[in-house]
């Protein structure tokens, strides 16, 4: 039997049980249209990062010290002056030179040594907004801490300074001269975070705390055409010649590559979370399978016939096959456009525009496909194998 007819013959067979076959694509509707929503705002999201970061980013890099030492205290080492901001803005492909208004890519962190008695470690402050976080020991900040000098540690700042960590909790430390409370000790953070391990204080006593001019790291502009890591070769040369004496090394922080970073880490989580969705189409295949079992059932007769006629059994098979395959297919289109959608009103309440790459629609297609194939063989291969004399009279 040629293609068309087989095509033809499954189709016949759909529409003369319409309600049945669309209760079978149910499951599969459902199944792919959330994996298709899923993935159109994942990768909606993965281009509004992208646009973000090129618009503001693409020209610009981060210059920063890395001490060999990772307790030294930066305002003592000061690895960069004013002088060299001047001096910087002469090398060739330098554009602009700033003071780094992020450090590290964090907005509102700065370093400052912290000490308690004989013992001293230099780590990030961060300000207290408002935002609740979780803490290991002690307690976060309440609604009078905004006028206090209270302090919630780093797990490790408050290892080098205590022994054992929670007798840190009442005790005070001191940071540029003023001592603060220690309220609290944050989580050890264990393996990869996009969260810098930060020491939290209240915006109110940050802003009156004196850190003097001490330049932590520079944001520089890159002239159009110029590559970012020849041009970092230069200004680390210059900024190693005006600095030999500190021990330690600059590097350079590339906004675009922390992009990809994200980018990577946005476009897993959506595949993970699409994956554990689609378990759903297992369910959907699962219906597929149970209705051609019924069809193979209620058919024997029209089987057992065409095979006294000379019909071949991979004819059959093919017939059986087909139509499992169509109904999957169909449910897939369905589900599709159906989870377009969903995505699009989703996008109405999301600050990006969810987006239907051609690999989710192709993607979703095969997957239609490929679970009529997997969930209807069997159910067509049973029919093959049929007798057909017994067929006939059954």
């Amino acid at each position: 039997m040629s293609v068309t007819n087989l095509l033809r013959t499954a189709i016949s067979s759909l529409k003369f049980h319409k309600l049945r076959t669309f209760l079978t694509m149910i499951g599969i509707i459902i199944g792919i249209s959330s994996v298709v929503a899923i993935l159109s705002v994942g990768d909606g999201f993965k281009e509004y990062v992208v646009k973000s970061s090129q618009d503001t980013n693409s020209n610009k890099m981060t210059v920063y010290f890395q001490p060999e030492n990772s307790n030294a205290d930066m305002s003592l080492i000061e690895p960069f002056t004013n002088e060299d901001m001047y001096g910087i803005r002469n090398i060739n492909g330098v554009e602009k030179v700033t003071k780094a208004q992020a450090f590290m890519g964090m907005m509102s962190l700065s370093s400052s040594q912290m000490s308690y008695f004989d013992k001293s470690v230099t780590g990030f402050l961060d300000t207290y907004n408002g935002r609740t976080k979780n803490v290991e020991y002690g307690t976060w900040f309440t609604g009078g801490s905004e006028n206090n000098n209270d302090i919630v540690l780093d797990y490790n700042t408050a290892k080098d300074l205590f022994d054992p960590i929670n007798s840190g909790l009442g005790r005070a430390v001191t940071i540029n001269g003023e001592n603060f409370e220690v309220i609290g000790i944050m989580p050890e953070v264990k393996g990869m975070s996009l969260e810098m391990p930060a020491n939290f204080i209240s915006k109110k006593a940050k802003e009156s705390m004196d850190f003097g001019d001490t330049i932590f790291a520079l944001d520089i502009n890159i002239k159009h055409g110029f590559d970012k890591r020849t041009v970092f070769k230069g200004i680390d040369k210059y900024l190693k010649a005006n600095h030999g004496n500190i021990q330690g090394k600059y590097e350079m922080q590339d906004p675009a590559e922390m992009t990809k970073v994200f980018e990577s880490i946005i476009g897993g989580l959506t595949k993970f979370i699409a994956f554990i969705t689609g378990i759903s189409l297992i369910v959907g295949g699962i219906g597929v399978m149970n209705i051609m079992y019924v069809s193979v059932s209620e058919r024997k007769r029209e089987i057992g016939i065409r095979r006294a006629i000379g019909a071949k059994p991979s004819s059959i098979l093919l017939q059986f096959l087909f139509e499992a395959i169509l109904v999957t297919l169909i449910g897939g289109l369905i589900g599709i456009l159906l989870g377009y959608l969903i995505s699009k009103i989703a996008g109405a309440f999301l600050p990006f525009a969810p987006t239907l790459t051609m690999g989710t629609f192709i993607g979703a297609t095969l997957v239609s496909v490929i679970e009529g194939v997997v969930f209807g063989i069997i159910p067509a291969y049973n029919a093959c194998k049929m007798d057909p004399i017994k067929a006939i009279y059954k």
